[in-house]
């Protein structure tokens, strides 16, 4: 189970931090949509911490390409439009279709060991009132071997991830899981091309779910 910061009191000495750690949570989980405000003022009654904390963590977030300030108006989440949502999502696929061919090449050791704990996670996610995390796919980008792979993920998961939140609402869901338990599957068996296969239906799915779609 994954326990979410919001149980835990921030620790005096790193306010700002925990307090990031908090809000990247519910914006990754989907607790705000593209384009919604972020009020400084509600943070700080909710979360009972001074006007330096709380700018220090939106400083952070919008850092990680989460959020954006706006000048004379505040802070809100980044909203893109139908074009560059569409192009992130391509370099989505490509990383990710990458990351499973040198995954199922590698087929490290350690990576497949975690296989039965990101399938339990899959099947936890996909009944709970959530939607899927960076959890496979960060154990996909690491397992691909390559620390430029995982390290341009991460940045790049920090904006697609507020936008595949919309795709559990979707018919599309259901496809989107069985193509990553079926990639998983492959990089096990090492199956490269089929890794390649899944990786870019389940993103096609998620864009799907957008009412969008990426160039087969």
């Amino acid at each position: 189970m994954i326990e979410s910061a919001d149980r835990h009191p921030a620790p005096p000495s790193s306010r700002a931090g925990w307090l990031a750690r908090v809000l990247r949570e519910r914006l990754l989980g989907g607790a705000f949509r593209p384009g919604e405000w972020i009020r400084e003022a509600t943070l700080r009654e909710e979360f009972g911490v001074s006007n330096g904390p709380v700018r220090e963590a939106l400083h952070e977030l919008i850092a990680d390409g989460l959020l954006e300030r706006v000048p004379y108006r505040g802070v809100r989440l980044i909203a893109l439009d139908d074009r560059d949502v569409l192009e992130l999502f391509q370099l989505r696929s490509a990383m990710m279709e990458l990351a499973a061919e040198l995954a199922a090449r590698r087929r490290d050791p350690a990576a497949m060991a975690r296989i039965p704990e990101i399938l339990a996670y899959i099947d936890w996610s996909s009944q709970a009132p959530r939607p899927l995390t960076g959890t496979f796919t960060t154990w996909l980008a690491e397992a691909s071997g390559s620390t430029r792979l995982a390290r341009a993920w991460h940045d790049l998961y920090m904006q697609t991830q507020l936008y595949v939140t919309e795709s559990r609402a979707s018919e599309h869901f259901g496809t989107v899981v069985d193509h990553i338990k079926a990639l998983i599957g492959a990089v096990a068996g090492g199956d490269a091309q089929s890794a390649r296969e899944h990786a870019r239906a389940f993103t096609q799915e998620q864009v799907a779910a957008l009412g969008l779609e990426i160039d087969s």
